[in-house]
């Protein structure tokens, strides 16, 4: 796999999926590998993985703790792909836990590194910008921008992918969707309040973000509500409203015109820690970007 010239790609949630998706497409014409991990979406476009996405998918102190040896290994796999010679690139899509680390790996060894979907520095954790110096940087927003040059970084701004969802899905119209979460540890967590919403609403769908999500709520669900995969490139225009998990599900919904409210489910240490931490008075980025209460939030401690 690793007998010519490769980028490493490192993508570890559904988001950084859609993301990845055009980047592979784009090295694999360039005439080089793309090595790493993703979701579907990456390796139908060509992409080698060398570990399973699905053991990257996590959420909260506890979901890291179960799983902190294979994320160990997978760190370590993909380190090894990092220091190969025919590593000439290394590109990192969101996910920080693994990705901060890889790029400092890759600026010692004067590697280039292109960052997309950089840590939400404006958030919390503000000290990482330093490492970002002369990092090529790719954001969504004029305010990521800003915020990552005054550290130095070299930024690019491009559009949304969600902002160009415009298929209309007739299987969203007239319904109140519900979008629990694109990792199974957060899915399982809040399953139990969104049925307990849905059962107030007759027309109530659950919305999977890809199989492996698919396949639990089918299962989970056993026929008590409708479940659907959702279809690419897919607006959510049309919904009667949505329920969603804080992340790029609310900025879908509320960018189609969807009333949507966020509800998340968590455990107290996160909770605490993100009290303690988190910089903005808002979770979800339509709220953040406005400066204003658009999509009401609401978390549940277990």
């Amino acid at each position: 796999m690793m007998d010519k010239e490769y980028v490493l790609c490192v993508a570890g949630e559904d988001s950084g999926d859609v993301l990845g998706k055009e980047i592979v497409e784009e090295i694999l014409k360039d005439g080089f590998q793309a090595i790493g991990t993703g979701g579907t979406l990456m390796k139908n476009a060509g992409l080698k993985d060398i570990a399973n996405f699905e053991d990257m998918a996590v959420n909260g102190f506890f979901d890291v703790l179960k799983k902190l040896p294979k994320l160990l290994s997978i760190k370590k796999k993909l380190q090894e792909a990092l220091k190969h010679e025919n590593c000439k690139v290394l590109i990192c899509i969101d996910y920080p836990g693994m990705n901060l680390p890889l790029m400092k790996l890759a600026k010692k060894m004067n590697k280039p590194v292109f960052y997309i979907a950089p840590p939400k520095i404006w958030a919390w954790k503000r000290y990482r910008g330093k490492y970002f110096k002369d990092v090529n940087v790719v954001v969504f927003f004029d305010f990521e921008k800003e915020i990552y040059e005054k550290f130095g970084a070299k930024v690019t701004i491009i559009k949304h992918p969600c902002f160009s969802n415009t298929k209309v899905c007739e299987e969203f119209k007239d319904k109140v969707l519900f979008l629990p979460g694109s990792r199974i540890g957060q899915v399982k967590r809040n399953l139990p309040k969104y049925m307990q919403i849905a059962k107030e609403y007759e027309y109530s769908l659950f919305v999977a973000s890809r199989k492996e999500i698919f396949d639990f709520l089918s299962k989970e669900l056993n026929g008590k509500f409708t479940v659907i995969l959702k279809p690419d490139n897919c607006s959510f225009s049309g919904a009667k409203a949505a329920v969603c998990m804080p992340g790029t599900a609310v900025l879908e919904t509320y960018n189609a015109g969807v009333p949507t409210i966020a509800v998340v489910v968590t455990d107290p240490f996160t909770y605490i820690f993100g009290k303690l931490f988190f910089k903005t008075k808002y979770l979800t980025l339509p709220n953040i970007i406005l400066g204003k209460e658009v999509v009401p939030e609401h978390i549940f401690i277990f």
